[in-house]
């Protein structure tokens, strides 16, 4: 699998990259506000994965989310997200019952993670070489089918939410991501489910989004849609950047 994530940086790497790094997506390079739409071709489908400590570690808290658009050649070429982590325990929201089929319906929050999108994509507006924005918050709505008691399905919505940070003094554009119909297709351990074949999301961490991970699920991303909303006021943080990502093909 490929990595998108560098070593530790000295401190005086890291504070040279800092502003060019969170400053991307500002300081005159606004993204264009709009709707981007795997159905309309404005933004790729992709894969996901998420890691564990270990084999089937399934609802474990610090499991990490990472996905990456894929054009069937390219990882990671259009849009990422990464470093998104299970953050409290899932909430059974719906639970039905069919004959012999039982479909439940899982909430799950997740906290922390960061987006990557493409300078060259359907939202830019030239001269920025990609746009890093920070996730708000970001959940998970996972339904599991059952036939006579066995697992047969997992198809899973990624809803998040955040904002590119904007110069200081100005407001921030605000977005909203779906990754929708994410279907199960490989876990380690599991025989009858192997990891698929190809380029997918590293297993980063879990816990440590510096750590490299060998466990966990593969997940194939068929929906995206990515609302760019424009201008709005964020809560007053303070982002620490323990390291600096290099992201690249």
């Amino acid at each position: 699998m490929r990595r998108f994530v560098t070593p530790l940086l000295s401190l005086a790497v890291l504070a040279a990259l800092l502003i060019p790094l969170a400053g991307a997506s500002a300081a005159g390079y606004p993204l264009l506000n709009g709707t981007y739409k795997t159905l309309f071709g404005t933004i790729d489908p992709g894969r996901a994965t998420e890691s564990m400590p270990y084999d089937f570690g399934e609802g474990i808290d610090g499991n990490m989310l990472d996905a990456a658009s894929w054009d069937g050649a390219l990882l990671g070429d259009n849009w990422r997200l990464t470093c998104a982590q299970k953050s409290g325990p899932a909430a059974l929201i719906s639970d039905v019952t069919y004959g012999n089929l039982r479909q439940m319906t899982y909430l799950t929050p997740y906290s922390g993670g960061l987006v990557w999108l493409s300078g060259t994509g359907a939202w830019a507006t030239g001269g920025a070489p990609y746009y890093e924005g920070v996730l708000t918050s970001l959940a998970v709505t996972a339904v599991k089918q059952y036939l006579d008691g066995q697992l047969v399905s997992v198809v899973s919505n990624i809803n998040f939410v955040g904002d590119f940070p904007g110069p200081e003094g100005s407001p921030a554009q605000c977005f909203v991501m779906d990754i929708s119909n994410a279907q199960l297709v490989g876990m380690t351990g599991n025989p009858g489910l192997p990891p698929p074949a190809g380029v997918w999301p590293d297993f980063l961490g879990p816990l440590d989004c510096g750590q490299t991970g060998a466990h966990g699920t593969y997940w194939n991303v068929s929906d995206v849609t990515l609302s760019v909303i424009g201008n709005c006021t964020v809560p007053t943080r303070v982002t620490t950047w323990g390291r600096v990502k290099t992201l690249y093909r």
